[in-house]
């Protein structure tokens, strides 16, 4: 696992198909919750992307993006990335998702939006840290049940905005670090019924997934419930998700007025 990895658009039917291979060993879903190779292939056809991160020959992990059309300008929505469990840790989340930007602006396509479970931290420092993407959108049990990781919880999403010529965007993509957002005791936490009066506000949610969701279900339930509550209202009063940081009380979100 050492070798030299490329990024690069999918060629062939088999390369395809091995999109489930890597999405079987990531999330230990059904096959009926995979997108089936057929899917894919069309959607790229049609306009969208699917890139691999290939070490020789073998697939180590891919990003699947399709042409998003609400939104009111060109915009491409990511419906899936994964990486083989035993390629995490190198960086290629990161690659993948450059990856795509460089592919969507060399197409004058500047807005990239995706979903994901807003408990997962480092999906977080991922989305919101290390890309600088916002999230202004709660989307409750999205999915509807998904089985794996979820059992049967909501399938709760954040959805994320990555403007991909916006400059703090550019400058991460670059390897810069833009400005984080401020965190401290001066920047209050929100709960359900409770909008705190400041710029800044921190959303708390519960650290330990996936793996809770199988340890502590009714624990998890009860947290999802008060987070898209909060999550809610705190998106209605024009919050929106700026930044990700770690107390010693767990995880929070940093929000800020749009």
């Amino acid at each position: 696992m050492s070798g030299r990895v490329v990024i690069r658009e999918l060629r062939n039917p088999e390369e395809y198909q091995e999109t489930i291979d890597v999405a079987k060993a990531a999330w230990r879903f059904a096959d009926r919750v995979l997108s089936p190779t057929s899917d894919l292939i069309a959607a790229t056809h049609a306009g969208g992307m699917t890139a691999g991160a290939f070490e020789g020959r073998r697939m180590l992990g891919f990003v699947f993006g399709l042409p998003r059309t609400n939104l009111g300008e060109s915009a491409q929505h990511s419906h899936l990335l994964a990486v083989r469990p035993v390629a995490q840790g190198r960086g290629l989340s990161v690659k993948l998702k450059l990856f795509q930007r460089s592919w969507c602006l060399e197409r004058n396509i500047r807005v990239v939006t995706w979903t994901y479970d807003p408990f997962l931290i480092k999906n977080a420092k991922l989305n919101i840290g290390r890309l600088r993407a916002t999230v202004r959108n709660f989307l409750p049990n999205f999915y509807g049940p998904m089985g794996g990781i979820y059992g049967n919880l909501p399938t709760d999403r954040f959805e994320v905005t990555w403007r991909l010529d916006d400059p703090e965007v550019a400058a991460a993509a670059a390897g810069g670090n833009p400005p984080a957002i401020p965190d401290g005791p001066a920047v209050p936490l929100a709960s359900p019924g409770r909008m705190p009066d400041a710029p800044v506000v921190a959303l708390p949610f519960p650290a330990g997934a996936p793996g809770i969701y199988r340890t502590d279900h009714d624990g998890t339930l009860r947290a999802r419930r008060r987070f898209a509550s909060a999550a809610k209202e705190l998106f209605a009063h024009d919050f929106e998700v700026r930044g990700v940081a770690i107390r010693d009380s767990g995880p929070v979100y940093l929000l800020t007025r749009g």
